[in-house]
């Protein structure tokens, strides 16, 4: 039989798709998740007629202090759930006020966006001289020399994230979402290749901190770099602590915590002044049920300070886990050396200076929380089942990082393994019961039916709707599924990535990237759920001139397989 040149590429094509088993995978769900979610993919019926929407909008007498004042030349009408709709007010490509609009016709709410000069949060974050000077102290311990560096495009991603706060804050929804698209786009992809690539040297570079104090020794850099996280611990409890607009998430937890200490669960239990304020995992209520036993929350008249110091706490508990983290997971005192700890103080410092984590603390949004369980996975790295169990227990809180746990679980083997599986179990077989003793079996079928919002919501604050390509967003979250299936076989057989934890970090932090860009809504507090990951992996740089001998060991992979793999 001959064979045609076309002939022989294909076979070739299959020959090389065979001998890369984690290529095979993407390709083989992609095939099979693709057209299926596409099947089954529909876009949520407006709950009224658009017009019967507009109408009810404009002229029930409860929108009028959503309107005043307002001057608007186009609107949309969109659905949040099967018995509401979203009646938006723009002027020109800015969003001026929103009404929500009951089935029945009902006005639930509104917001007249004129009289708010930022969306939530603590106006003092949003200040041009506070931002500026957050993103130069994160340039300083971020950014290396020489400046021809692919680092230095890493922060300047980084960096171009900042510009989706900005816009947001001038209420510019579609282009809020799409400047951050190009960083989200380009940071996912460096990571993916930092974790799943091939093993190269780092290029010879010096942190720019570094080169801009010469004069310093290790210890005196190390010294300066402590006042420094002093200095921003101070700020984040000051602006934090007294932000006077929390938002509406945080009331939505802690009125569910609150019911909780009751005996309530959250579920279909929850006043209507937070809508869908009960779509969370019953950890999230849980952390926050000893907050609300001292400082209990019944409406959004009530005061969250106590939620919002919680906020802050996490915020400083994830700068104290990526010191120790990134270096090494060793005190000073068991014989850490000052470049080790400058490593761990940088990591530190750039993720209290990256911009717009001072204004999602100020928000008290849970996100702070869950960005500290991750970095506290990323930490017990070397203990499977301890860092197994904290990933689970993340799940529970908030439901992104389940998307980590095929990835976690891939590359262990035998008690490890059984570990890790008997940590997952154990923090949902407690999670379960106290949905059963609480509720009965009806009680996990309310989470269920409560959580499942969050696949069916309809919002214009996502990349499909800002460019109107809805009906490819199975497309992007069969690519999602897809990344997860590689790198889980990938690690599964060749578990040498696992032992490297910035590799780890870094695939956490692609994984979790696709799946903000592949979700039905996007706001820039989820972006703090991946900057600690960045900063222990694409955002770590150590200098090339200190002695290298104690990372080199920490990071061999032979050292650490039989700890991870056996």
């Amino acid at each position: 039989m001959m064979l045609t040149p076309g002939t022989t590429a294909l076979g070739t094509a299959v020959t090389r798709v065979r001998r890369a088993p984690a290529l095979a995978a993407a390709l083989a769900v992609i095939a099979v998740a693709a057209p299926a979610l596409m099947l089954t993919h529909h876009a949520a019926p407006l709950a009224v007629p658009r017009a019967q929407a507009i109408t009810d909008a404009v002229s029930d007498a409860r929108s009028q202090p959503a309107l005043a004042g307002v001057h608007w030349d186009s609107v949309t009408v969109g659905p949040v759930d099967g018995q509401l709709d979203r009646v938006s007010f723009f002027e020109h490509d800015r969003v001026v006020s929103e009404i929500a609009v009951r089935r029945d016709g009902q006005i639930v709410q509104g917001a007249n966006f004129q009289r708010m000069a930022i969306p939530y949060g603590n106006w003092l974050a949003y200040e041009p001289g506070v931002l500026v000077g957050l993103a130069a102290l994160f340039i300083l311990v971020t950014a290396v020399v020489p400046l021809r560096r692919v680092r230095n495009v890493d922060v300047a991603a980084a960096l171009s994230l900042l510009a989706s706060v900005l816009l947001l804050q001038q209420r510019y929804i579609d282009a809020s979402v799409l400047a951050a698209v190009p960083g989200l786009v380009y940071l996912m992809v460096r990571s993916a290749w930092v974790a799943l690539g091939p093993p190269r040297p780092p290029a010879p570079c010096r942190p720019l901190v570094n080169a801009g104090t010469p004069g310093l020794s290790a210890a005196g850099r190390v010294r300066m770099m402590r006042l420094l996280l002093l200095a921003l611990a101070l700020v984040f409890v000051m602006v934090g602590v007294s932000s006077p607009d929390a938002v509406d998430v945080i009331y939505g937890v802690m009125e569910g915590a609150t019911k909780l200490i009751h005996g309530v669960l959250p579920y279909g239990h929850m006043p209507g002044d937070v809508i869908h304020g009960d779509t969370y995992p019953l950890l999230t209520y849980a952390l926050y049920a000893p907050i609300a036993a001292v400082a209990p929350v019944g409406s959004t008249w009530d005061s969250v300070d106590a939620a919002l110091a919680a906020g802050v706490a996490a915020a400083l508990a994830t700068a104290w886990a990526l010191v120790r983290s990134a270096s090494g997971g060793r005190s000073r005192g068991a014989g850490r050396p000052a470049e080790l700890e400058e490593t761990g103080l940088r990591a530190a410092l750039a993720w209290l200076s990256f911009p717009p984590l001072l204004i999602t603390v100020s928000t008290g949004t849970t996100d702070v929380v869950l960005a500290a369980m991750l970095v506290m996975a990323i930490l017990l790295w070397r203990r499977p089942g301890f860092s197994a169990g904290m990933l689970a227990a993340a799940a529970w809180f908030k439901l992104a990082p389940a998307a980590l746990l095929p990835v976690w679980l891939a590359p262990l083997r035998g008690r490890r393994l059984a570990a890790a599986l008997a940590a997952v179990c154990a923090v949902s077989g407690a999670m379960v019961c106290l949905l059963v003793g609480l509720g009965g079996v009806g009680g996990v079928v309310a989470m269920l039916h409560a959580i499942s919002y969050q696949f069916s919501r309809g919002s214009p604050q996502s990349l499909w709707a800002a460019l109107g390509i809805e009906r490819w967003q199975p497309l992007g979250q069969a690519c999602l599924l897809a990344l997860i299936a590689s790198a889980a076989v990938r690690l599964r057989s060749n578990p040498e990535p696992a032992n490297d934890r910035t590799r780890l970090a870094a695939i956490a932090a692609a994984i979790l990237i696709g799946l903000q860009l592949a979700a039905d809504y996007w706001a820039f507090l989820y972006l703090v759920w991946v900057v600690p990951l960045l900063c222990l992996s694409v955002l770590e740089s150590r200098d090339a001139s200190a002695a290298r001998a104690p990372v080199q060991a920490e990071l061999q992979p032979g050292a650490l397989a039989p700890v991870w793999v056996r």
